[in-house]
């Protein structure tokens, strides 16, 4: 049997264990879900026994005009984003009276 002198000994025993812990830090690396898709959706009746699924974030209109946004538990809730708040308007008396009168006829 070959002796080899004790430093290239260690060399290798390090450069084994080396190797080693790399490879079980990949194997966890690769481990790890990078799916985008959540899972969950929402579902919206198109028709009688028809479906459209919608995935979190999503916006669709329904028959009425409303409008609604997919949530991240797969409820739908109203779409606020759109709605336009005016200011409101601030009638002095003489202006209330005159369209008062004026739409009475």
């Amino acid at each position: 049997m070959i002796q080899f002198p004790k430093r290239a000994r260690t060399f290798g025993l390090a450069l084994m264990l080396a190797a080693s812990v790399l490879s079980m830090s990949a194997v966890s690396a690769f481990a790890v879900d990078n799916n985008p898709d959540p899972g969950v959706r929402c579902a919206a009746k198109i028709g009688p026994g028809e479906y459209e699924f919608y995935l979190p974030g999503e916006r669709a209109t329904d028959i009425n005009g409303n409008k609604w946004v997919c949530g991240p538990d797969g409820q739908w809730f109203r779409d606020y984003s759109s709605i336009i708040v005016r200011p409101p308007t601030f009638l002095t008396k003489a202006t209330y009276i005159y369209r008062t009168v004026a739409f009475r006829g």
